[in-house]
């Protein structure tokens, strides 16, 4: 049985192109394990008592119970305790954080 070029080239470019299918089946997979990964993580879970204020800013819409422990805080007189309560409840940064804890 005799081979001739071409078809020896064709059989290596259809060889490549099924490892290169392969491997993009492999980063797709990758891919969406780290937007599931992401998505679950703290960093995109704010609270929904959030919502945008026309200056930008974020205002609460309803408590919670991690509101209510963060007014008593304020109530108290422990303001930069509740912002970095904040910061560990909603995974804020500082200024979100200060910016919530102001709002409610």
């Amino acid at each position: 049985m005799e081979f001739d070029f071409t078809t020896i080239v064709l059989a290596i470019i259809v060889f490549s192109l099924m490892l290169m299918v392969i491997g993009l089946r492999f980063e797709v997979r990758s891919l969406r394990e780290e937007i599931n990964r992401l998505a679950d993580s703290p960093r995109f879970h704010r609270p929904s008592s959030m919502i945008g204020s026309s200056d930008g800013e974020q205002a609460p819409r309803s408590s919670s119970e991690g509101d209510e422990i963060l007014r008593s805080l304020v109530a108290k007189g422990r303001k930069i305790e509740a912002i970095k309560e904040a910061r560990e409840m909603y995974n804020f940064s500082l200024k979100e954080a200060k910016n919530y804890v102001e709002s409610l």
